[in-house]
């Protein structure tokens, strides 16, 4: 099976792999790389050459208190009515999934995944909302101050004043009596 990508390919793209002789290393975004060697590198497998540091590889019980599908949704930002189409085939999964984010692909028009790697889907992230909205009008006091705050009272002020010159009278009475 060939999968096709188009330029600059937006999606988020999950294999699961099937109980084999197809041994991947587990490797995730908040974990480094093990020290263990894979008899099979990830380039290997999905079929193309990835940036494997953004590519996932974990056992789906890792993430078996949310669930796979929740973990798509919240980790890589992809809605839920884009996972609800393949949410029967993401919530039966077991085992490895290989999770290839797009800077994984970048520049790749085609994986050809090995036989060990079932594609599951291919879904897009949200996408951001950069349309223009109107801030709220400027006000010509500030919004920092508190009642009481030494900013903007001017009893508190003379305190400060009062304390300074006390201080400065006390430490010249004291360079005298030396």
């Amino acid at each position: 099976m060939t999968l096709a990508l188009t330029p600059r390919d937006p999606r988020i793209h999950v294999f699961s792999v099937s109980d084999g002789a197809l041994k991947l290393t587990h490797q995730t975004y908040l974990s480094r790389l093990s020290e263990e060697v894979s008899a099979t590198s990830l380039e290997t497998a999905v079929g193309g050459a990835i940036d494997p540091t953004y590519a996932e590889v974990f056992a789906v019980e890792d993430v078996a208190p949310m669930g796979l599908r929740a973990y798509l949704a919240q980790a890589h930002d992809i809605p839920d009515p884009v996972l609800a189409a393949d949410a029967a085939r993401l919530d039966a999964l077991s085992g490895d999934v290989v999770v290839l984010a797009p800077r994984a692909v970048e520049g790749l028009q085609t994986l050809t995944p090995r036989p060990e790697l079932t594609h599951i889907g291919s879904y897009a992230p949200a996408e951001a909302d950069d349309s223009p909205r109107s801030l709220p009008r400027a006000s010509k006091s500030p919004h920092l101050e508190t009642p009481g705050s030494a900013v903007g009272n001017p009893m508190t002020k003379r305190r400060i004043v009062w304390i300074v010159l006390g201080a400065v009278v006390a430490a010249t009475l004291l360079l005298m009596l030396w």
